[in-house]
């Protein structure tokens, strides 16, 4: 039951970083933020890593002690830090609608490499990914303005979406027997190790609002709710819970940005049909991909 409240907190906090990145969009690009986030959430968490009791496990140094664990963590944070590029790199050539309904193919895309990697997924798993992904979509649809037509960033977009589900899998493929916190530490810093020469390189620092103070709010919402929070909750939820109850809970993304924007005098919306018939579907797929047993990979 934990597993679960943490997999909605976490869901929340994630819908909640779409809506304030596109307010900090203004004041910086999104390479700088992603990377002061980044920095920023690296800087708070690491006095917390030298003050907080340590099994031997979750001691950085066994990690810098093995050429094994070093490729591992980079490859899992060099995943993510893949999905962020290619959705800048896509979004320069296609619209958010386009990217938001592509996002909702990661859960299947992650179901595709457990299968990959060995681990068995049953028929209901399936149908509950399908249902999901319909129900997201059909959220995205009725809720948003545009239509949906194929841009070039969509291909791009494809396979930032790979790489953000093979991140989530290789978390708990490789980093599963670490506590929440010293994992969530681990991708933070070798994350901010990729970023670092990417950002000063290609971040265009010097267009960033340092001396705006709606900028500075915006960023530490970003940097400790939206990164440092959500990276320990999403430890916590596939180390309790699986990697496929992560990938589940984030078919519930679009509804809870969609009810962000029924605040904003779009009530309305929550009353439209493609809104109630998409909800239903993805409670539906919860209930088909979180009610069985799951397996662990090996």
């Amino acid at each position: 039951m934990q597993s679960i409240f943490a997999a909605l907190i976490w869901a929340w906090l994630m819908a909640s970083s779409f809506v304030v990145s596109a307010h900090v969009t203004p004041y910086a690009s999104p390479l700088a933020t992603t990377g002061l986030r980044f920095g920023m959430a690296l800087l708070l968490m690491t006095p917390i890593y030298y003050c907080l009791p340590k099994q031997p496990q979750d001691s950085l140094s066994r990690v810098f002690q093995s050429t094994s664990l070093t490729f591992k963590y980079l490859v899992i944070s060099g995943t993510l830090v893949g999905f962020f590029i290619g959705l800048f790199s896509a979004l320069k050539t296609t619209s958010s609608l386009n990217t938001s309904v592509i996002y909702t193919f990661v859960p299947l895309f992650g179901a595709a490499l457990m299968l990959f990697f060995g681990q068995r997924t049953s028929y209901q798993h399936w149908l509950g990914y399908m249902m999901g992904s319909a129900g997201a979509i059909s959220v995205l649809v009725f809720t948003r303005e545009g239509a949906l037509t194929w841009h070039s960033g969509d291909g791009i977009y494809f396979i930032a979406c790979g790489l953000l589900a093979f991140h989530v899998i290789s978390v708990q493929r490789w980093g599963r027997q670490v506590t929440a916190f010293f994992g969530a530490y681990r991708i933070m810093l070798f994350g901010s190790i990729w970023l670092l020469p990417i950002t000063l390189i290609w971040g265009d620092l010097g267009g960033v609002a340092w001396q705006n103070a709606q900028f500075w709010r915006f960023l530490f919402y970003l940097t400790v709710f939206t990164t440092l929070l959500t990276f320990v909750l999403q430890q916590r939820v596939i180390r309790c819970g699986g990697a496929s109850r992560l990938l589940a809970f984030s078919y519930t993304i679009p509804i809870w940005v969609a009810v962000y924007q029924a605040t904003q005098n779009q009530v309305m919306m929550l009353y439209s049909y493609g809104f109630i018939i998409g909800s239903c579907m993805v409670l539906v797929a919860l209930i088909l991909i979180d009610s069985q047993p799951r397996q662990q990979l090996e």
